[in-house]
């Protein structure tokens, strides 16, 4: 089956923000476990060199991969997909639907049946979604986009790399994320199963409490590496007075 513009461009973004949550994540989880587990945090400590140029590696990816996402001047960026969904709306009506349907194996007969009740995009519906994607490019340009360019792209004296970090937002951060996520999946749906496409911010929860099979990438390599760093930083077992 012939792969459409619009769903080579889906499978892009999708890639992109899940690379990035994942790093994030990671980040967060050695953070709060460095910062709740002083066994953990005091082997670390000997071999800080390594663990301080991994932690800043992980953050550094994350806010490289979110530039690219937001960024206008990117290859592939959000702007694009939203384009590529405006150029291409044809896709998203339900005679596209059932050809896709049929090409994945599905008998005329079945595919009638599966689309009858399908949603088919509207203009309306591409600008309801440009203004949402223009909110939270928003708050990545106030407070993040500074992030990328002055503590990562380039180097800077200690005072501007520290007021650039002191707009950040964990809470915040994990907002954008559930939102792309959201956003992700909101497109998956409506271009495979005809669905609505209605954003819902995914919330994460830390530490992950559900099946493994239910978590978000980035609760799943939180878990993950609170793991891993518990197995390469075992407690310290000589006496201490």
């Amino acid at each position: 089956m012939q792969v459409s513009d619009f769903q080579q461009e889906l499978e892009v973004f999708g890639a992109e923000e899940e690379a990035a949550q994942q790093a994030f994540f990671a980040y967060l989880s050695v953070r709060n476990l460095a910062a709740s587990d002083q066994d953990v945090l005091t082997n670390m400590q000997s071999n800080a060199l390594f663990w301080r140029t991994t932690h800043h590696s992980l953050l550094m990816s994350a806010f490289v991969t979110l530039g690219r996402i937001f960024d206008q001047n990117s290859d592939h960026n959000i702007d694009r997909l939203l384009g590529k969904i405006s150029d291409n709306i044809g896709v998203f009506t339900k005679g596209a639907l059932r050809s896709r349907k049929i090409a994945a194996g599905l008998s005329h007969r079945d595919a009638d049946g599966y689309v009858q009740d399908a949603y088919e995009l509207s203009a309306t519906d591409v600008r309801r979604l440009k203004r949402l994607v223009k909110k939270w490019r928003d708050v990545y340009e106030k407070r993040y986009r500074d992030v990328r360019h002055k503590v990562f792209a380039h180097k800077n004296r200690r005072e501007v790399v520290e007021a650039a970090l002191a707009q950040t937002n964990v809470d915040e951060i994990k907002d954008l994320f559930g939102f792309l996520a959201g956003l992700y999946e909101a497109l998956w749906q409506l271009y495979h199963n005809g669905r609505e496409p209605v954003v819902e911010v995914q919330r994460f929860v830390l530490p992950p409490n559900g099946a493994l099979t239910s978590m978000s990438p980035g609760e799943r390599i939180y878990l993950e590496a609170h793991e891993v760093l518990r197995m390469v930083t075992p407690p310290d077992t000589d006496e201490r007075h």
